[in-house]
């Protein structure tokens, strides 16, 4: 079998994109550290054009809902807002709770969770009362919270005797909407491809910097069953030869980091994010061809060593076209593609 040469390969680049509407992303079952942190989306290859951004939403407080005492006994008000369900803008007007309810021993605590639904109501789930420090679901805990409902704060109810109902007005000590669920956190970062490693998806992912808890139940006991939804809208690249290409070359490459401690004379150096380029070129006669649409633009590009072949080199890059008019030669353009994060291998 005789050498390859560069007459079997081609070239094809993002021309075009599938858009997938706003939908919920499912979290992958494996490995155990990425469970409801990463979460696939149904593109094999998410467009990385700037104007094509993936939307993404996820379940939380966007503004508002602000939790302070009421004026009356055991309520709490909560200030106007809007927070993300399932995807959608859900608007909440300012409005109180009331009846939160007290324990009915001295020492122990009481804790209720206030939600927000997507009717845009604010709900109250109340825990059994008990000593502090009880898990969640248990007497003196936190309870599970209602399935598709996004927490705005919890309220730890103390004991008050001054009366058989327990009736006091809640002091703002017994407020807690720090660790209400908001729709930025945690962060997340758009994975336009996860196609290497060990535990390689071969899909765009949205990753999140925290793995989301599992403290949504149908029961405020538990056992927890779900965690917040993540939801996003998306464009998925589609792909086309660039004919006439020819004088291809891909180079890659990875940058260093030199780094010293305190008191060391040498340098350490270490690896970091991988890097690639690549340059060609390309026969063209018209003004406005595949060229004038993907120039200074951030594209995928596919590098295919054999066209009867399956397995391809591909990456995001941004594409720059020269086009070359000489007086007695072919019309010819030079292709210079600035590559972004990692060049894959793929096999099929």
């Amino acid at each position: 079998m005789g050498r390859k040469t560069g007459k079997d390969a081609i070239i094809e680049v993002e021309v075009g994109t599938t858009f997938y509407p706003m939908a919920a992303l499912t979290s992958v079952s494996s490995p155990a550290a990425d469970v409801n942190k990463k979460f696939l989306t149904s593109a094999e290859f998410i467009s990385p054009q700037e104007d094509l951004e993936p939307i993404v939403r996820l379940d939380g407080v966007i503004s508002g809902l602000t939790l302070t005492p009421g004026s009356g006994y055991n309520e709490v008000d909560y200030s106007a807002g809007s927070v993300y369900i399932k995807g959608v803008l859900v608007a909440v007007t300012a409005g109180t709770v009331s009846d939160i309810p007290r324990p009915l021993v001295s020492g122990n605590i009481r804790i209720s969770a206030l939600t927000v639904d997507s009717n845009g109501d604010v709900n109250r789930t109340s825990a059994a009362e008990g000593a502090s420090g009880g898990a969640r679901g248990a007497a003196g805990g936190l309870p599970f919270l209602p399935v598709d409902e996004v927490l705005i704060g919890y309220i730890t109810a103390t004991y008050y005797g001054g009366s058989a109902s327990g009736a006091s007005v809640i002091a703002a000590g017994e407020i807690n909407d720090a660790t209400r669920e908001r729709s930025t956190i945690p962060s997340y970062e758009v994975v336009y491809h996860d196609g290497s490693g060990d535990n390689a998806e071969n899909v765009g992912v949205i990753t999140l910097a925290t793995v989301l808890p599992t403290i949504h139940a149908a029961n405020k006991e538990g056992p927890g069953t779900d965690v917040r939804n993540l939801y996003a809208s998306y464009y998925g690249a589609t792909f086309e030869q660039i004919a006439g290409a020819y004088d291809w070359s891909f180079d890659e490459d990875i940058a260093t980091i030199a780094s010293k401690a305190y008191g060391d004379s040498a340098e350490e150096k270490a690896l970091s994010t991988p890097s690639w380029s690549g340059t060609g070129s390309v026969y063209y006669d018209k003004v406005n061809d595949l060229l004038t649409l993907i120039k200074n633009t951030k594209r995928w590009v596919k590098y295919f060593p054999d066209r009867d072949e399956t397995p391809y080199w591909c990456g995001r890059a941004i594409v720059k076209v020269s086009r070359n008019m000489p007086v007695e030669d072919n019309l010819t353009a030079t292709v210079t593609i600035d590559g972004s994060g990692e060049l894959y291998a793929k096999d099929s």
